[in-house]
């Protein structure tokens, strides 16, 4: 007995390919310390590490030791800014601090070395 195999016809008509720009400014979310590099403090100066951000409307920020030491200050943030003070700076604030913001489901980390040194 014979089989009877379908066949299939394909008409291509051709292909149209849409290309389409649409204006739109997408900011790239990004995070910066100030000062800019590590930071050589004296004993009994004040110090602030401010953290920000840059193309995000509303991040969140936390701080931390990288040695997980208490942070020897609070943390004050404000807008697409968190500082954190140290006032007066001692020895106990001799570290390696790092700061996280959050966007959106994105996390960006920057860290700042603090030496101290006395007068």
């Amino acid at each position: 007995m014979g089989r009877i195999i379908p066949s299939v016809t394909v008409l291509l008509l051709g292909f149209v390919t849409f290309c389409i720009f649409l204006p739109f400014s997408a900011k790239t979310f990004e995070i910066e310390i100030t000062p800019d590099y590590n930071v050589a403090a004296q004993i009994g100066d004040k110090l602030e590490l401010t953290c920000s951000t840059i193309g995000c409307e509303s991040p969140s920020f936390s701080w931390r030791s990288q040695l997980d030491k208490p942070l020897g200050g609070s943390v004050n943030s404000n807008g697409n800014s968190s500082i954190l003070p140290m006032d007066p700076v001692g020895f106990g604030n001799e570290n390696d601090y790092l700061c996280s913001a959050f966007c959106d489901n994105v996390k960006k980390d920057k860290s700042i070395m603090v030496d101290v040194y006395c007068k």
